[in-house]
């Protein structure tokens, strides 16, 4: 098994290379922190904007990412935080260096106006429920 989600997630690194895309930048997008922290209305999940990365060094970004424990110490599991539950299920998972590209390219490359271009998908991703007057236009 391990062998098996060793060998995908190599492929996986290979492909988003071959795109012209950093293993980083790739995770990113796959398992869902632009989707969480960008392209969800902030009344369904308030997620403070990626930027806030920059803030942390990579040891405290890999504890946030396999505790869900910030670098001020609150323990969002505990508070039942969506980053809490999904770092402790989810995020826990990654090695060493994935966290590690995560963190890349979050620090080097993401930046404030990038986020703010994927908030602007919001009101595609979200037609439906903006035209049934569950969320807000914007």
């Amino acid at each position: 098994m391990k062998r098996t989600f060793a060998l995908l997630a190599a492929m996986a690194a290979w492909s988003a290379e071959a795109a012209g895309v950093s293993q980083g930048e790739h995770l990113a997008y796959t398992v869902g922190c632009v989707n969480c922290h960008h392209q969800t209305p902030r009344e369904i999940i308030n997620a403070p904007p990626l930027i806030v990365v920059k803030g942390y060094s990579l040891p405290e970004f890999r504890k946030l990412m396999r505790t869900g424990v910030t670098r001020g110490g609150r323990d969002m599991l505990a508070q039942g935080s969506v980053m809490g539950i999904v770092a402790k299920e989810q995020f826990s998972h990654f090695t060493d260096a994935e966290v590690a590209a995560i963190y890349g390219f979050l620090t080097r490359e993401w930046t404030a106006q990038r986020g703010l271009e994927e908030e602007k998908k919001i009101p595609i991703l979200y037609r439906p429920l903006i035209e049934k007057g569950k969320l807000p236009a914007g």
